[in-house]
């Protein structure tokens, strides 16, 4: 099983493989878009933006609103905003609540081998 961290790893790989010049910013843009697409054949009825699934790794993560809004470039509103449009999404209650979901859903697994 692949999990966020690994697939990080693997783009940073073919990047470096291909002499791409990524930012962090642009690895992390493009590891959250492969993970949603991925996610999206195992929950299809799910609809989740890039910028919410952003949101829902730092969720699981344990980030606080400003780490997140640091690490996707957005303002710790906009963040609030995704959360907000994310609970809704998965009809969660919370963030812990949203976590269990999208971990059911196999939209987030646990770490654990590649």
């Amino acid at each position: 099983m692949i999990t966020v961290l690994n697939l990080r790893r693997h783009i940073v790989a073919v990047a470096d493989e291909l002499n791409l010049p990524l930012t962090l910013r642009q690895v992390d843009q493009l590891t959250n878009r492969v993970a949603l697409r991925s996610a999206r054949g195992k929950a299809s009825t799910l609809h989740l933006t890039n910028q919410m699934y952003a949101v829902l790794v730092g969720l699981a993560s344990g980030e606080e609103v400003e780490q997140t809004a640091n690490r996707i470039g957005r303002s710790v509103d906009t963040v609030k905003s995704h959360r907000r449009r994310l609970y809704k999404a998965l009809e969660a209650e919370n963030g812990p609540h949203a976590v269990a979901i999208a971990m059911n859903a196999g939209l987030l697994r646990t770490g654990g081998g590649a």
